[in-house]
């Protein structure tokens, strides 16, 4: 396998290092401003609350870079200019403080805690919290701190992030990065999924919509304590994604652009040499009782040919691949009156064309937020998120295109010099899409995808502690798709002679429609009150939401042209259309109570009562709620002595929620077309499935228990969690026999758990007068166990059964390679008769005989642990991040296209060079062979096929650095920040597919990730 390289063109490269040496440049003359004048110095103590004489303080005079910091008493001195007037003294935990000198030459100063920092309030279910005051499993991360990473999909950004929550890209294909969020492990396998719901500024919405420039804060709710509230569509955990709004005072300009180049992280390194390529093919098939393909005459011709363009020695992927250059956008204008009117606008333009060729994506963004006080008690608001996705791909899709360029041989180029397609070298060859060609000649999927989410809000604070909130919202969704087939003619290389047509499927026009509306409205009464040593949150509330959703396909086949792609000029004969529609509704009351007593002792309780359209009448209400506890131990006599811990909270909490997510109609008994064979063939419609009448939710119910920390002056936070969610009455089908004759009804039957513990630490610190920096990690582990199922069901590779992981593996052990035939007849009767050279099956209950009783349960289904490492630095303007993300324990089974041999003629990789032969008699790989039916490899689903797929990755290395602002104030910019960003930087894997970060097994390829180095400006006006 190649791992690619990245060179920036001699121009980016050049115009960086003008910038870097700027920067430079203007630190250095910078730092240097106002030395050269009479000095006098300025000498004290620095002490916290209790009079404790604080080390390392920054003591900077305000307007230069020239500081120091306190000793390990809390002792200080500053030589400044006579004309000095303030010092800025700031440590991380407490508040800054300001201090004019006038002709002080001593001052003393007493740092209070920063409680800013510490009662942060954070958005959590229906209303805000202190998040010191939080006794659920809640983790939040800023907007800023998720965009020190550059990415077009905003959920990507939230990896290694949250300890909790797990997130996977599948693939690096531009606008469809097929990014899988988890919380908390895989909790069903009905069809209600694992997806967690996401809410944006207090609605249901979607995350991938919204420009990350835009994001203010990201809130997971982990816990049954946290997510009741959301009842029936909270059982997979919440995401509250908080956008940024304006403020009074002013008005602030800003524009954000980076430039990247993208370039693969990996690509297979295959076997390019034609007559090498022969060879093995020939081995190949004598391996597999087949026929050779190629005549060593043939051979020699590649072999010792002069002429490269008639008997090449083709690399197809270097045609398939490319570097891509990604450009973004984000022009944003916020502010307000000092009456109460605030607004934020942002508008984001995104181009990122794919690293593969044919691939192309283009994105829209608009983000609106107004809020105006029209009365001292009555906030008006709204809230507006738009997307326009521009979407270009080959009507094969990426991971076919992949696939079969890697099925094409080197003994042939794509095209010829004069424009002709080429199919195969020698028609007896095995063959497969000319993919090169499918891309030039518009064999293309569009999609223009039209999103829009929003809300408008109506408060009213009735009394003091007393608040009507009203939201109503929506999200419209509008996709069309289409695609197109054209009848593209293609050659035999060797003599240019008609090979048929391209391989595109069925030739013609295929246009889509996707249509999506819904709306919701809830209005709710908050209640905060603080009388005494006692604090209460109340607030109770109505919700009700509405989805519709339609689709409208129609196609045309055979055009008589390639240039005209609309339906009308398309044949009549052979048209076809379909179409339908759906629609489900919920209705909810819910209600939340916090208490605090002494800011020591914390309750909190939760409940919400759903009725969905998708259960029958009688199960169709389902009540949900969850209690939880906190007691802040550091409030406590006995914790006064214990200086350094500022914050010592346990909590816990108990409850359960549900999921609705089970289609739209799984109770009622639903039509179909049927044909009928009675006296010629009749058409109708007839029961596609039987149903339970007594369908009721899929339920979780979740144990929580926690511990939050801060101490050393707040320098250090610390959580840790451990949870148990079981969640039972899953929604599957039933387990009826096939002469049946109908489809199994949905039914409730099936229980998992998932256990496990996550922590999280942070550290920020400080050196000198100059230096700050933080490093924060967490890990998160769980086990997944099916409890409650039925029938054990096996497929190729994976078992259900009662007490072990969901789809657990369940494969042969590979033992090693058959070296001769004595070792074959000595060895257990193998299901098919080996040779030489073919995967040797361990037979482990030691009959004598290879069977389904010698498969095994294999662990590894999903990461026994993740984890994640932040880190950072700023020093004179100069700032540094790094994110390493990593993945232990878990497997794929890698097989078919991709890493089998000549799977339709798909050219080796260059492992195969190690391959097991009579002279090279190797215990690490088989006898090369043909993939399509070769029965002594194909029929062992085994454990050499299960790779390890644990993985630690860069996933990103940002340095930046910011203009002083003495500088800016002359051209009139408050801020300006140039950065250098690098993704996906290094990976350490023995996962030998492209990428390790990945969901599901299958096959060796998928369109790679992006290694993406990106220069980029941030700018405030």
């Amino acid at each position: 396998m190649t791992r690619t390289s990245f060179t920036f063109k001699p121009l980016v490269r050049f115009t960086c290092m003008q910038l870097l040496f700027a920067c430079l440049w203007i630190a250095h003359t910078h730092a240097g401003v106002a030395y050269a004048v009479a000095d006098r110095l300025i000498t004290g103590k620095i002490v916290d609350e209790k009079g404790e004489g604080l080390p390392s303080v920054s003591v900077i005079l305000k307007g230069t870079q020239r500081g120091t910091t306190s000793d390990l008493e809390g002792k200080y001195s500053i030589s400044v200019p006579e004309e000095a007037a303030t010092l800025i003294f700031s440590f991380v935990g407490f508040a800054s403080q300001e201090v004019v000198l006038g002709n002080q030459t001593t001052i003393d100063i007493t740092l209070k805690t920063d409680q800013k920092a510490l009662d942060e309030v954070i958005v959590v279910g229906y209303n805000s919290q202190s998040k010191r005051n939080i006794i659920s499993a809640v983790t939040t991360i800023s907007g800023e701190t998720i965009n020190k990473r550059i990415a077009t999909d905003p959920v990507t950004l939230l990896q290694g992030q949250l300890p909790g929550l797990q997130v996977i890209q599948n693939s690096g294909e531009p606008g469809n990065e097929g990014t899988q969020l988890r919380i908390r492990g895989t909790g069903t396998f009905s069809g209600a999924g694992n997806d967690p719901l996401v809410i944006v500024d207090g609605l249901p919405g979607n995350l991938n919509i919204i420009n990350p420039n835009n994001i203010e804060s990201v809130t997971v709710l982990k816990d049954a304590a946290s997510a009741a509230i959301y009842g029936a569509r909270g059982a997979n955990g919440v995401i509250l994604v908080k956008t940024k709004k304006g403020s009074g005072g002013g008005f602030a300009f800003g524009y954000n652009f980076n430039l990247g180049i993208s370039n693969p992280t990996a690509i297979p390194e295959t076997i390019t040499n034609s007559a090498e390529y022969m060879e093995l093919s020939n081995e190949a098939r004598t391996n597999s009782n087949l026929a050779p393909l190629y005549t060593q005459s043939q051979i020699d011709l590649y072999r010792n040919a002069t002429d490269r363009v008639k008997y090449p020695n083709h690399n197809w992927l270097d045609d398939l691949f490319r570097p891509a250059y990604v450009k973004n956008h984000y022009l944003s204008m916020s502010g307000g009156s000092k009456e109460g009117t605030t607004f934020n606008v942002g508008v984001g333009i995104t181009d990122q064309p794919g690293v593969m060729i044919g691939f192309d994506y283009k994105k829209y963004t608009m983000n609106l937020g107004l809020s105006a006080k029209v009365h001292k008690r009555v906030t008006l608001g709204t809230d507006l998120q738009f997307r326009v996705g521009d979407q270009k791909a080959p009507s094969n899709g990426s991971t076919d295109m992949f696939l079969s360029t890697m099925a094409q041989s080197p003994l042939y180029p794509p095209q010829t010099a004069d424009g002709k397609w080429i199919k195969r070298a020698y028609p007896n060859e095995l063959g497969n899409k000319n993919t090169i060609a499918t891309v030039y000649e518009n064999s293309t999927t569009k999609t223009k995808d039209y999103y829009a989410q929003g809300n408008m809000s109506v408060d009213i604070d009735i009394v003091d502690g007393l608040r009507l909130e009203n939201r109503a919202g929506f999200n419209f969704q509008n996709t069309r798709i289409s695609t197109f087939r054209p009848v593209v003619p293609t050659y035999y290389y060797n003599d240019l002679s008609a090979a048929g047509g391209l391989d595109v499927g069925t030739p013609g026009l295929t246009a889509q429609r996707n249509d999506l509306v819904y709306t919701v409205f809830y209005s709710q009464l908050n209640y905060n009150k603080t009388f005494g040593s006692h604090t209460l949150s109340v607030l109770g509330g109505f919700q009700q939401e509405q989805n519709q959703s339609s689709t409208l396909s129609a196609a045309r086949r055979q055009f008589p042209t390639n240039s005209l792609t609309e339906l009308d000029a398309g044949p009549l004969d052979g048209q076809t259309n379909s179409g339908t529609s759906a629609q489900w509704a919920i209705q909810s009351f819910y209600g939340n109570a916090n208490y605090s007593l002494l800011d020591k002792y914390l309750l909190g309780a939760s409940v919400r009562y759903d009725g969905t359209s998708r259960l029958p009448n009688d199960t169709r209400w389902g009540l949900f709620y969850s209690f939880s506890g906190g007691w802040r131990v550091s409030k406590e006599q006995f914790m006064q002595n214990i200086k350094w811990i500022n914050d010592l909270k346990l909590r816990a909490s108990w409850g359960q929620l549900g999921n609705q997510n089970i289609g739209n109609y799984p109770y009622q008994s639903t039509l179909t077309n049927r044909n009928y064979a009675f006296g010629g063939i009749s058409t109708g419609f007839a029961a596609s499935a039987l149903v339970d009448p007594n369908l009721t939710w899929e339920t979780t119910r979740s144990v929580n228990a926690g511990l939050d920390l801060t101490a050393f002056n707040n320098k250090i936070t610390f959580s840790a969690d451990v949870f148990n969610k079981y969640t039972f009455d899953i929604l599957r089908s039933s387990q009826v026999p096939l002469w049946l004759g109908l489809d199994a009804p949905v039914i409730n039957n099936g229980a998992v758990r998932n256990k496990g513990i996550e922590l999280a630490l942070q550290y920020n610190g400080r050196a000198g007068s100059d230096f700050t920096y933080s490093i924060g990690g967490n890990i998160q582990a769980y086990k997944n166990i099916l409890e409650e199922f039925g029938k054990t069901e096996i497929s190729s590779n994976t078992i259900r059964e009662e007490g072990h992981a969901l789809d657990e593996f369940y494969v042969y052990i590979w033992d090693g390679i058959f070296q001769n035939q004595s070792e074959i007849d000595a060895a257990p009767k193998q299901p098919v008769t080996p040779t030489p050279g073919d995967l040797k099956i361990r037979d482990i209950n030691g009959d004598g005989i290879i069977n389904d009783q010698d498969r095994t349960y294999q662990k590894g289904r999903y990461p026994a642990m993740q984890m994640g490492l932040n880190l950072s630095a700023n020093w004179k303007g100069f700032d540094l991040s790094a994110q390493v993300f990593g993945s232990v324990g878990q497997k794929i089974y890698v097989n078919g296209w991709g890493i089998e041999p000549f799977r339709q003629g798909s050219v080796p990789t260059t492992e195969w060079r190690n391959r097991w032969t009579p002279s090279n008699p190797t215990n690490t790989m088989p006898k090369i062979y043909v993939a399509d039916g070769y029965a002594p490899v194909q029929n062992y689903n085994s454990t050499y096929f299960l790779k390890d797929a644990s993985f630690v990755r860069l996933k990103n290395v940002q340095i930046g650095y910011s203009v002083p602002k003495s500088l800016l104030d002359k051209i009139k910019i408050n801020t300006v920040r140039l950065y250098v960003s690098a993704d996906n930087v290094l990976t350490a894997s023995k996962f030998p597919g492209l990428d390790p970060e990945r969901v599901n097994s299958g096959n060796y390829l998928a369109y790679p990730q992006n290694r993406t180095f990106t220069f980029g400006i941030n700018a405030q006006f």
